[in-house]
């Protein structure tokens, strides 16, 4: 394969595969416009304060003014976010973007009275007012407050805690600027022979090369950066970490972990039984890359090998309208509703599609109440980014159907659920491909079972050691450990022996969280790992039972934030505090990996 050899700028990319911020904004001036207008809805929703107790009618008042203030506040961060993102070296862009994140973090210390004030009401005070009439429209809001009295601190504390987060951001945001737009990882050859530059875009790609010299080098010129920089990052990493155990102290938690895990009621019993049952499951891991490395040949499996697809023919290339197609068509069991609603979102330009110089590397898809749901791409053309379009697409349609149902202060939903919606989308897609193929296509059928095993290692199990290699450094800062650069490939070498058997683990492999950004973010990747886990078990159900599944998935999606997400999770058919859903997906790996195998016997290229 070879990729291009220079980044174009975004001048060069047509107009009808850019995104449409529109929705967000019209102009840049009336974003300026709503930047003034913000202080005086934070104003009035501070008005409020000292008189919450005062009637059931005055709090109704003060949750629709602070939502209000909320609204505004997020469409412009995020607007600001979105064209940020589309050039990180601009710094008209970089300026806007911090002037929204300063005006935000100063609401959010303004608004900080609201839980600690509320709460110091007496309990029975408190339970008459959320009982109220008026309120029911607060109802599970009000339910959640509840739940944080014994973690809410005074209204002066609240003051201080929210002001802090302008200064702790500066840890994940100098990750960022160093990860995203000041390292240079070097030239290296494609499979042409050219010259190119490499990003952590084209990286992805490269892995993929049947060549493992390129591979190799690609791998190498990547990870001799990152060892250049290893100390800083783990000073801002150890730094992050510690940040963490504050703020969970400064609240009385017991842990990082719980303090991350309650605000959203998910018990951490399921963190640890997710844990038990990829730990538990090592064998089928193992078996996987022991595949891996008969069909490639190799007895010494590294980082750089475990990506490259094991189908004996080059991966095919898609245009955009190709992959759309492919979405819309694998996602169908949803139902023609959910076709056409996600035609419609495509056809109002709300993906953002190609790589060009200075934009953030990745995908994601962000949205804002009454704006379309967006989504950003560094498209390749590769099957993986076919899949990554899906992943993208069930965010936005999560999105679209729960601003549709839920008014503001429900319509936004947890990553918990988000990670269930996008997987889903990727699980149809995936048995909607091997449904089209006849039995005899084994090299077609191998390669769509290769990729749903790589999508399982790298969603359930990889996630699953970020998550346990989480937990473990947070353990450590809260011992009173210190978190060396040694202490952190210590920690993350031992995770790989366990979560990578049979593959290489020397001091490039173990030094890989220097380059993980969702490390900045705790305790967040472990909901990859029940997403793809409850996904699995949801388009089963979708798969056997049909449209009253789909319709109760749907109703899920719809469903927004409006109540708990594990409440939201089994009421549509799957409950991860058995810990159940979990090992059924390890057993789903293991049925993929043996068909795999079967296949690959078939077709010649294992014996």
């Amino acid at each position: 394969m070879s990729v291009a050899t220079e980044q174009p700028t975004r001048a060069d990319i047509p107009v009808e595969e850019t995104w449409d911020l529109s929705s967000y904004y019209p102009s840049d001036a009336e974003w300026e416009a709503d930047l003034a207008a913000a202080p005086d809805l934070v104003a009035k929703a501070v008005a409020h304060r000292g008189n919450l107790g005062e009637s059931a009618e005055r709090l109704k008042q003060a949750l629709d003014d602070i939502n209000a203030a909320s609204l505004t506040i997020d469409r412009l961060a995020t607007y600001a976010h979105m064209r940020h993102d589309e050039d990180l070296g601009n710094a008209e862009r970089q300026a806007a973007y911090d002037r929204a994140i300063t005006m935000a973090i100063g609401a959010s210390q303004q608004l900080a009275f609201f839980r600690p004030e509320l709460l110091q009401l007496d309990a029975e005070r408190f339970e008459a007012l959320a009982s109220d009439a008026a309120l029911a429209g607060y109802a599970h809001t009000l339910e959640g407050i509840g739940r944080m009295r014994p973690y809410t601190r005074s209204i002066e504390v609240e003051e201080l805690l929210a002001g802090s987060y302008d200064v702790a951001r500066g840890v994940p945001d100098s990750f960022s600027a160093l990860n995203d737009a000041d390292l240079d990882f070097g030239v290296v050859k494609d499979d042409d022979g050219n010259d190119v530059k490499l990003t952590r875009g084209r990286y992805q790609l490269l892995l993929q090369s049947k060549n493992r010299e390129i591979r190799s080098a690609a791998y190498d010129s990547l990870m001799t950066e990152y060892e250049g920089h290893l100390n800083s990052i783990a000073s801002l990493h150890a730094a992050s970490v510690r940040s963490d155990v504050f703020y969970s102290r400064a609240r009385g938690y017991d842990s990082a972990r719980q303090a991350a895990l309650y605000g959203n009621n998910i018990d951490e019993s399921v963190y640890d039984a997710l844990i038990q049952a990829v730990r538990e499951n090592s064998p089928i891991i193992e078996r996987f890359f022991s595949l891996r490395s008969r069909i490639l040949g190799l007895d010494d499996l590294a980082l750089y090998d475990v990506y490259v697809p094991l189908a004996p023919e080059p991966e095919a290339k898609y245009s955009i309208s190709e992959a759309i197609d492919i979405v819309l068509k694998g996602v169908s069991a949803l139902g023609q509703q959910y076709v056409d609603d996600l035609q419609m979102l495509f056809d109002k330009r709300v993906v953002d599609w190609h790589e060009t110089q200075g934009k953030r590397s990745g995908a994601y898809s962000t949205s804002t109440y009454g704006s379309l749901p967006v989504m950003l791409m560094n498209w390749n053309g590769s099957m993986d980014h076919v899949y990554t379009l899906a992943h993208e697409a069930g965010h936005a349609m999560h999105s679209y159907y729960a601003m549709n149902a839920q008014p503001y202060h429900y319509a936004d939903y947890t990553i918990f659920s988000a990670e269930i919606a996008s997987t889903v989308n990727e699980v149809l897609l995936t048995w909607d491909l091997l449904r089209s193929l006849p039995e005899d296509a084994l090299i077609e059928r191998f390669s769509i079972l290769d990729r749903f095993a790589d999508t399982i290692n790298g969603t359930l199990v990889r996630q699953t050691m970020f998550a346990d290699y989480e937990y473990q450094t947070h353990r450590r800062a809260e011992a009173g450990e210190p978190l060396t650069r040694e202490t952190l490939m210590e920690i993350y070498g031992g995770a790989a022996d366990v979560y990578r058997p049979g593959v290489l683990n020397d001091d490039r492999s173990r030094m890989e969280w220097c380059r993980v950004p969702h490390f900045y973010h705790a305790f967040y990747v472990y909901q990859y790992s029940t997403g793809i886990s409850s996904a699995i078990a949801l388009a089963k159900a979708i798969r056997d039972n049909g449209e009253s599944s789909a319709e109760r998935y749907l109703d899920m999606l719809r469903a927004g934030g409006s109540d708990y997400p594990v409440s939201l999770l089994q009421k549509a058919g799957v409950d991860p505090t058995t810990g159940e859903p979990f090992r059924a997906a390890m057993e789903v790996f293991g049925e993929t990996i043996a068909e795999m195998e079967a296949v690959a016997l078939k077709a010649g290229f294992l014996s």
